[in-house]
């Protein structure tokens, strides 16, 4: 008799526990979003370097460059220290372009500006190089049973050191040039100061990273480059190439089959 009742007992705590299970009920509605952060306006600002042909920093004419903020009409000139203001931003992230006549443009990307306060983001320009390349060409090559890639060609002549910055077109493409996009990749080639010509051999390898393969033409663009890189060129975030702005107006072009 015991064993029975110990046994309804049991029975009857089941169906309790049973009986007082709950099932989810339907999502409730969506809250309302929080509150964002602060607007808060303040001042960006900066101090764009200058350069000359031989990658010096010149000291004067600073003034007159124009800052544009992208997307919107709102411009900056710099004053006598290079300096550009803008006053009374809001916060929020933005790009700037930065040009003055006979330097390479630049921007200055991606600007967190938070607000509150002044904030300082700086820049460097190059003058535009007035050589230009004469002749350029590509030659396959093998030195010590390696193959390469030879860059050869001349030059005007300039009493300081110089660069030559040659662009490998994408594999399969025959248009070639500085513009972003147009190129996969680019090779520099210093200059010694009165020199009139360049060479420089570029493991054919190098190709093949690039989607290369042999048997496939490479065309190629050479022109004279600022002999500051850093205050000639930017990055272009939507490829992640680097784009050469103080670069000779036009280039000279060639090809060659990759070996």
């Amino acid at each position: 008799m015991k064993t029975k009742l110990t046994v309804v007992a049991a029975i009857a705590v089941a169906l309790t526990f049973t009986a007082c299970k709950k099932t989810a009920g339907p999502e409730g509605p969506q809250g309302a979003a929080g509150a964002g952060g602060p607007v808060l306006t303040g001042n960006l600002k900066g101090y764009i370097s200058h350069y000359d042909l031989s990658g010096v920093k010149i000291q004067s004419g600073l003034s007159g460059d124009t800052v544009k903020i992208d997307g919107t009409s709102n411009i900056a000139i710099t004053d006598a220290n290079g300096l550009y203001t803008f006053t009374g931003l809001t916060t929020g992230n933005y790009n700037l372009s930065i040009n003055k006549p006979l330097f390479g443009s630049t921007k200055i990307q991606s600007i967190a500006f938070s607000g509150g306060s002044d904030l300082y983001r700086n820049a460097n320009i190059c003058k535009i190089p007035t050589t230009t390349v004469t002749a350029f060409v590509a030659t396959a090559t093998v030195v010590l049973g390696i193959n390469y890639i030879n860059f050869s060609g001349t030059i005007t002549a300039a009493p300081y050191a110089q660069a030559v910055v040659v662009f490998v077109g994408n594999q399969g493409s025959t248009n070639v040039s500085a513009t972003s996009g147009s190129n996969i990749t680019y090779y520099t080639i210093n200059v010694a100061a009165n020199a009139t010509s360049f060479s420089k051999n570029i493991p054919t390898y190098e190709f093949y990273d690039v989607n290369y393969a042999s048997g496939n033409v490479a065309y190629f663009a050479a022109y004279m480059v600022g002999a500051n890189f850093n205050a000639s060129s930017y990055n272009d975030l939507t490829n992640n190439r680097t784009v050469f702005t103080a670069i000779s107006p036009t280039p000279i072009t060639t090809s060659v089959t990759v070996q």
